[in-house]
């Protein structure tokens, strides 16, 4: 059986009303992203020691290094400034050697929290480039980063993100074997696959499948323009979805990503309302929670 777990920003930048309010959900696992108002990988050595305590009193565990690897970062050098993404999701912004520098910080968090897992993504699109290209630059690009998770016994997990070169589970596949490492998998997003068009169930869940070592669940409606809901009232067949994870054997983390805020509750109510929705689908397949 998989574990939900649910990202501390998608709750509060205020770390500690985060973990407050994920304890009082009765979950078990977080991802740390954003906290304080910082990406994870610029934390402070001390901001660092003081998130380890408050995540330790609360009794919760790290399952994600959530970082924004390779996110803001050229495939290819182009002199051009980075756009933001989002004014709330934070990023951090650099060249390669930047990011890789970003990357050891990562790693000595992951020691710190007693984490494995640590994210990355294919890159800032910024023009068209062939499935075949861009898959073959990326990896080229990715041994490096493999690299270094490999030596420190971690795994990195590659996002698809309709933001970069790799929108769907399809293409970190392909990413993935032509590095070859057991040390570099993919984090499957449905939400992000559906928003890039095609679908996300059961076709590209099924490319994947064999390589998700996480995954994150959001939901939304496709209209003119994508429109975040809470989970299980949108257009992602999470039933479709989480029936065949129990089917597979999926015993990984389901991480919790709402990307909605609710309109009189926030970010907490949206986060409270997708949680909602899990447990409502869950039951509908004969899992308690």
């Amino acid at each position: 059986m998989f574990k939900i777990g649910l990202i501390t920003d998608q709750v509060s930048m205020d770390f500690e009303e985060a973990l407050k309010f994920i304890r009082e959900q009765g979950l078990e696992y977080i991802e740390i992203h954003a906290l304080w108002n910082r990406n994870v990988e610029e934390l402070e050595k001390e901001e660092a020691l003081r998130a380890k305590k408050l995540v330790d009193a609360h009794g919760l565990k790290v399952s994600l290094i959530s970082s924004t690897l390779f996110l803001q970062c050229h495939l290819e050098e182009s002199g051009k400034a980075f756009k933001s993404i989002d004014d709330y999701f934070i990023t951090i912004e650099g060249d390669y050697r930047t990011h890789l520098n970003a990357l050891a910080r990562c790693i000595a968090l992951a020691d710190l929290f007693g984490c494995d897992k640590i994210r990355t993504f294919g890159f800032i699109k910024e023009r068209d480039l062939s499935d075949d290209k861009a898959v073959s630059k990326i990896a080229e690009a990715m041994k490096e980063p493999v690299g270094m998770v490999e030596r420190a016994g971690l795994t990195l997990v590659l996002e698809n993100c309709p933001h970069t070169y790799l929108t769907h589970g399809s293409q970190t596949k392909r990413v993935i074997d032509e590095v070859g490492s057991k040390r570099f998998r993919a984090l499957w997003d449905p939400g992000n696959a559906l928003r890039s068009g095609g679908s996300a169930y059961p076709a590209d869940y099924g490319i994947v499948r064999p390589y998700i070592a996480h995954i994150h669940a959001k939901d939304l409606i496709i209209g003119e323009k994508p429109r975040m809901v809470p989970l299980g009232e949108g257009e992602v067949d999470y039933r479709g979805i989480f029936g065949s994870l129990l089917a597979d054997g999926y015993d990984g983390i389901v991480s919790i990503e709402p990307e909605y805020v609710d309109k009189k509750g926030g970010r907490p109510e949206g986060c409270r309302r997708s949680l909602h929705g899990v447990r409502r689908i869950l039951s509908s397949l004969g899992v308690s929670t």
